[in-house]
Formats: C-alpha cells, sequence, structure tokens
C-alpha cells in the first residue's frame, strides 16, 4: 500500500490495516484474564439476606471485569481514531520498561502483602505515601497532607458509605 509520501513500511503499513495485531494479542489476554477472575467469583459465599438491593461481594468485581472486557475490545481497533498518535506509541512500546516500574510493581506487592498485618487503612495510608516518594517526590507537606486526605477520603467512601469491611490488623485500625 502506498501513500502520497511513498510506500508504507514496518509499522505504518500495519497501522493501515483494519486490526492491529499486537493489541489484538494484548486484548485477547485481557479478555481471557477477565473471564478466568470472572470464574473466581462465582465460588464467593452468598450474601446474608439483610444486604438487601446494595451492590453484592460478587457484583463489584464482575461489573469491573465486564467494563475491562469491554474496552479490551476496543484495543485492536484504536489506531484508527489515533492516527496521528499511532507511530508515537508503536515507537514508545518498542523502549524496555524501566526500573522505576518494576521498582513501583515490587514495592506495591510488598505493601499489599503487609495488608493483612497491618491493616487496610494503613496499607492505604503506606501506598499514598511511599509510592510518590518512589517516583521522586520531595515536598513532604504536602505528601502527607495527600496521604491523610486520601486515605480518609477511601476510608470513609468504603468503610462509611459503602459498608465494606476493613481489615483491621495489629494496629486494629477501623471504622465501624
Amino acid at each position: 500500500m502506498a501513500t502520497e509520501h511513498g510506500p508504507l513500511k514496518g509499522s505504518d503499513a500495519r497501522s493501515s490495516s483494519l486490526i492491529d495485531r499486537i493489541d489484538a494479542v494484548l486484548a485477547l489476554v485481557l479478555i481471557v484474564l477477565c473471564c478466568g477472575l470472572y470464574y473466581v467469583t462465582t465460588s464467593f459465599p452468598e450474601p446474608p439476606l439483610f444486604l438487601g438491593d446494595n451492590v453484592l461481594p460478587a457484583e463489584f468485581p464482575r461489573l469491573l471485569l465486564w467494563i475491562i472486557g469491554l474496552l479490551a475490545l476496543t484495543l485492536p481497533f484504536e489506531h484508527l481514531l489515533e492516527q496521528k498518535r499511532h507511530p508515537l506509541i508503536r515507537k514508545s512500546r518498542a523502549v524496555p520498561v524501566g526500573r522505576s516500574t518494576w521498582a513501583t510493581i515490587v514495592v506495591l506487592l510488598t505493601i499489599l502483602s503487609l495488608a493483612p498485618i497491618v491493616g487496610m487503612i494503613a496499607t492505604i495510608f503506606l501506598s499514598s505515601l511511599v509510592i510518590p516518594v518512589l517516583w521522586g517526590e520531595r515536598r513532604w507537606l504536602g505528601l502527607i497532607v495527600y496521604a491523610v486526605g486520601f486515605t480518609a477520603l477511601v476510608t470513609y467512601i468504603f468503610a462509611v458509605v459503602l459498608r465494606v469491611y476493613f481489615e483491621p490488623g495489629l494496629f486494629g485500625l477501623t471504622i465501624r
């Protein structure tokens, strides 16, 4: 296929097709992952009847999985909507994943593995404090205000408004 500037080469030729093969594989992986996680939600215990018409424990993750799956279906066609940015996206995908990304993954997994010990509220606080520091944030007053405010907001929304139980951990931090 050719354009007014000459024949298409490499990734430019692929961007002119209807389906982007790399994005199609990624979409397939995401959909398989969503299906597997959806299957896991089928083993969730039935909640008591007194919960009424609230969002039940299995419904919330299922809703998120449906949304992720539906959005994944659009991935192979995204290049058609992003014609101008597609070469830049391709170029950035060629760069290997940086050390800061791997460090973020390791730190988040470490913090999440501590959640049963320190409790959910402390886990939210630690995540919102440690990750920005890992990414180079050094404005300590703003960072502490953010970590406390974000933790308070998330705790209020989930523990008070939605009545989600937060594991208190060893420190006994919980909201009732």
